[in-house]
């Protein structure tokens, strides 16, 4: 097993800032941790400025870089292995699934008009909440924007860290369970973002033309948001999913280190706490913008599907 990430990369990384090192020798020796570490200095250095050029204060930069930046990591954890001749077959049997969920999200932005210039909605709430003041909004985008946010991401993928550590070791029937599950996780999540996404489309079809597409009734149209299937179950179906995903990773590096608790357990929890707190303040703008919302959030979990609560249409819908 390698070496974990330990305080003791601080050496490696001023022998590189003094020029002791080439990058090439810094960046074998070092573990890949700290390397991540870097490059994202210099991705907060590129979110910062895209803030500040073009449109002002467009945060939206942030939200195209969640997936790549989670897909660098792990391409980065494996060159690592490659380069130091002891690959992780963990990681290799997890980045086709990981390019899968990357290539998904990637997509559901560009529908949402995220790459011709549409800023997403929550924004637009977030810089009302702060009364458009530019002192305000500077200190937002330095340090939740450009600090924390590509901060998080790397450390969503810490876990794999652990797999990383443990190489080319060979894999038995828990890697397996845990890959299955990493792997149904993401196609749960594909499965939840289509039910939103096909909602949407028959909504606003009926809203141009007053046409009900066939596996709606003018009711659900007409209230505004997704209650089937997951939706009927969980409020944030797709969240709760996109946690787990991470989660479960945290628990497959758990698995393999023996370890329930690990220097890696900070990357999930930090998720959590900022996907808990991201979905409240998504539910208030719904609250905000549907009537019926409040009456939903009565009988369908937040996030985790409770004990016998579901969403159930009225028979006259």
């Amino acid at each position: 097993m390698r070496t974990p990430f330990a305080v003791s990369e601080w050496g490696l990384v001023k022998a590189f800032l003094r020029g002791e090192l080439i990058f090439y020798d810094f960046y074998v020796t070092s573990h890949p941790y700290t390397s991540t570490l870097l490059i994202t200095v210099g991705i907060m250095a590129i979110t910062f400025i895209s803030c500040h050029t073009g449109k002002k204060y467009d945060f939206t930069l942030v939200d195209k870089l969640w997936s790549p930046i989670s897909l660098s990591c792990t391409l980065n954890y494996i060159l690592h292995g490659y380069l130091n001749g002891d690959i992780s077959y963990r990681l290799l049997l997890i980045l086709p699934l990981q390019m899968f969920w990357a290539y998904h999200l990637i997509e559901l932005l560009a529908k949402r008009g995220a790459y011709s210039g549409k800023e997403d909605h929550r924004w637009t709430k977030v810089k009302a909440g702060l009364n458009y003041d530019p002192i305000k909004l500077f200190l937002f985008s330095i340090f939740f924007v450009s600090i924390y946010q590509p901060l998080m991401l790397i450390n969503n993928t810490m876990p794999e860290c652990i797999l990383w550590e443990v190489g080319s070791s060979s894999l038995n029937l828990g890697d397996y369970a845990f890959l299955s599950i990493y792997g149904g996780l993401i196609g749960f999540e594909y499965l939840c973002d289509k039910y939103q996404q096909d909602y949407q489309v028959a909504k606003a079809k009926y809203t141009s033309t007053s046409e009900i597409t066939s596996d709606y009734t003018k009711t659900q149209l007409e209230r505004g948001f997704c209650t089937i299937g997951p939706f009927a179950y969980s409020r944030h179906p797709n969240f709760l999913a996109e946690l787990l995903i991470w989660c479960s990773l945290y628990l497959w590096g758990a698995y393999v280190s023996g370890k329930l608790m690990n220097w890696t357990v900070s990357g999930p929890l930090v998720f959590v706490i900022f996907m808990v707190n991201s979905t409240r303040f998504a539910e208030s703008i719904s609250a905000e913008r549907y009537p019926a919302y409040e009456q939903y959030k009565q009988h369908v979990g937040m996030l985790v599907p409770l004990p016998g609560k579901k969403w159930v249409e009225l028979k006259t819908e």
